[in-house]
């Protein structure tokens, strides 16, 4: 098939809001519209509007009795889960840098990641090791900057500072390049509940989480989102685990994988608590579009 030139012309936010109503949409007036499309935009309220129109039909016709406090409530649900999960993702991401910045240095001195024998790939670890020292260069903290006043910088900072000026995804390529080898890497295993043989299914957990991050990083949808990286489901299940993972590219798989960490690494944040509120905003027919199961509350892993 021959790509089309987009062309379509740039419209108004009254014309936008014309087109909304045009195709259908109820409980909402032109000026109320208006200010929204002005607040969040035409294309990212498209997304909470996909749902709820024909999208099989020209001109994507808006489902019969289509509410917009419907599509309201899930624009504001998306905001609350979104930060819900980058605070969670918060105690997760230190915890991990803490626990490789600590074994590794122990067991391998301050200065562990300019070691190549530890690592499986040359080039990963190459590409890794410039990601690392470019965040720090970048960095502006104060501890690199007393760091460089006083000390020879010449040789790389200790790990237990670099890794304070590095994103959670050079961390977690950093981690998954470790070879299986190095003890250190099963003791940040065990830290979250993992041994030596599913440190796969961790290091997949965390490539996952950064994905996930980065969507909140940039506001984006999480609401009846298909994740692109998929976590693997551990078949050594952990101590509270779900009975079944409707969809393995869905927020539901995300969320399991969240609170099975935190309870390893942040066990008094109270995330079940907070996400069943939140969830409280979810009707039951939404909740294949999110991967959860009707009856998720009553599994293990959500009672606490």
């Amino acid at each position: 098939m021959t790509p089309v030139l987009y062309n379509k012309p740039p419209l108004t936010l009254e014309k936008l809001a014309d087109l909304l109503l045009k195709r259908g949409l109820q409980g909402v007036s032109r000026e109320e519209l208006v200010k929204t499309l002005s607040r969040i935009g035409y294309y990212r309220l498209r997304g909470y509007t996909y749902p709820y129109q024909d999208n099989s039909l020209e001109g994507a016709p808006f489902l019969h009795d289509t509410c917009w406090a419907n599509i309201q409530n899930d624009y504001i649900f998306d905001s609350k889960l979104r930060n819900l999960v980058v605070e969670a993702l918060g105690y997760i991401e230190i915890a991990t840098r803490s626990q490789l910045a600590y074994h590794l240095s122990i067991a391998h001195g301050s200065r562990w990641y300019e070691d190549q024998c530890l690592c499986y790939d040359k080039r990963i670890f190459n590409d890794n090791l410039v990601e690392l020292k470019k965040h720090w260069n970048r960095s502006r903290e104060v501890f690199k900057q007393h760091y460089e006043s006083k000390y020879d910088s010449t040789q790389g900072p200790p790990a237990w500072m670099i890794f304070e000026t590095t994103t959670f995804g050079t961390v977690s390529k950093i981690f998954s390049n470790l070879n299986n080898s190095v003890p250190a890497k099963t003791e940040i295993a065990q830290y979250f509940g993992f041994n030596k043989s599913s440190i796969k299914v961790l290091t997949s957990w965390f490539q996952h989480l950064n994905l996930v991050r980065n969507i909140c990083a940039h506001y984006s949808r999480l609401f009846t989102r298909s994740f692109i990286v998929r976590p693997m489901i551990p078949s050594n299940k952990p101590r509270k685990w779900v009975n079944s993972i409707p969809h393995q590219d869905r927020i539901y798989l995300s969320l399991c994988i969240i609170i099975t960490l935190l309870d390893n690494c942040a066990p008094d944040y109270d995330f079940r608590r907070k996400l069943k509120n939140i969830m409280g905003m979810v009707r039951p027919e939404q909740f294949p579009s999110l991967g959860f199961p009707i009856d998720w509350q009553e599994q293990g892993l959500f009672r606490g």
